[in-house]
């Protein structure tokens, strides 16, 4: 039997990724952890073999750093991303922290079942959409950063909320003005940091009116 953690914050979510595995006969959800703290805790305490992340758990550089630290800590646990972000950059960054598969939230029972046992034999999983998005992804809009003097790609909605983040906004107000949550607004805060390659707000503006995104 398969033993699977699911770490997410979102208990819908999780009830739903329970119920969808609770037909098989070879995987069993043995854990449910909504924090970064109670998901280590737990791992300590009980051994599973796959971990379902949401890599927004609740934010990119908490479910990162978990991810990391599962890897460092227990080498023989397959991490599977279980997440609704398809943005190719951020694909990469979670791959090189050591996941063995990338689903988005969309998935189905079947290909979710498949992901699991593809990875617990010792194999990884990316199904055709992530394959395809890493396989269009464009060298060029990745390679920007503040010394390269490259203008990095942005997406409508990046481009909406660098204007905002320009306009002192906070995440809040920024949630409210796009009727997004503010989860939404932190991963587009992070892809944007990434794709100008700089470690703050301060370093964004700068480098965004330099390549006049902004005024």
């Amino acid at each position: 039997m398969i033993r699977v953690l699911i770490a997410d914050d979102h208990n819908v979510f999780v009830e739903g990724i329970e119920s969808l595995l609770s037909g098989s006969s070879e995987i069993a959800v043995t854990q449910r952890c909504f924090t970064v703290a109670s998901a280590l805790a737990s791992l300590q305490a009980n051994p599973v073999d796959v971990v379902l992340l949401d890599i927004s758990f609740p934010h990119i550089d908490d479910g990162l750093g978990l991810c990391e630290q599962i890897n460092r800590l227990y080498p023989h646990i397959k991490v599977i991303a279980l997440t609704m972000h398809d943005d190719a950059s951020l694909i990469k960054r979670v791959v090189k922290k050591g996941v063995k598969g990338y689903l988005l939230k969309n998935t189905t029972k079947t290909e979710l079942l498949q992901a699991i046992l593809t990875v617990h034999g010792e194999k990884q999983y990316f199904n055709e959409t992530i394959t395809h998005i890493l396989l269009n992804d464009e060298p060029r809009s990745r390679k920007a950063t503040s010394g390269a003097g490259l203008r990095p790609n942005l997406t409508p909605r990046e481009s909406e909320v660098l204007a905002l983040i320009a306009q002192g906004l906070t995440t809040q107000q920024m949630a409210n003005q796009l009727f997004v949550s503010s989860k939404a607004v932190e991963f587009h805060r992070s892809s944007l940091l990434m794709k100008f390659g700089v470690p703050n707000t301060a370093l964004l503006i700068k480098n965004a009116m330099e390549m006049q995104y902004i005024d």
